[in-house]
């Protein structure tokens, strides 16, 4: 039962993670936008993959759960740890991406009066390297976790 549970957790985090890079593509690729219409695509497109998103990182976190309760892991340090750092993770891009890509829906809004000035500072943000750092870290502490098992 141990391993369909860690391929549960594995499954997930595949969802998780190519969802979230469809999403921090097309923050990336915001940075050297400046067409309304095209600003509001890529906001689409991040958005379509959040759903994907969220399912993976339920399945992560469930499977993840199981699998070390069903291999009496459960207080291990190396899982105690990960469940920091997905807790820190997680936290950090929310607080960090909820604010930025509603500021940019709400100025984009519908496309007919877009101030374009305020969009291109907006757009000028760091936010989304500051994204895709904190979760290419994140995601490199959870897989040494994973791996190595330290503690």
């Amino acid at each position: 039962m141990y391993t369909w549970l860690v391929f549960i957790q594995l499954l997930g985090l595949v969802l998780f993670a190519i969802s979230d890079g469809a999403s921090a593509s097309s923050a990336l690729r915001l940075r050297g936008e400046r067409d309304p219409p095209v600003v509001a695509s890529h906001l689409a497109a991040s958005k379509a993959a959040t759903g994907p998103m969220y399912i993976g990182l339920l399945l992560l976190v469930l499977g993840g759960l199981a699998a070390a309760g069903s291999g009496g892991l459960l207080l291990a340090p190396w899982v105690i740890a990960s469940y920091v750092v997905l807790l820190m993770v997680v936290a950090t891009m929310y607080g960090v991406a909820s604010p930025y890509y509603g500021r940019l829906r709400e100025l984009v809004g519908d496309g007919t009066r877009v101030d374009q000035a305020q969009l291109d500072a907006a757009l000028a943000s760091r936010r989304p390297e500051v994204l895709a750092s904190v979760g290419a870290i994140g995601l490199l502490v959870l897989v040494f976790l994973m791996v190595v098992k330290p503690g």
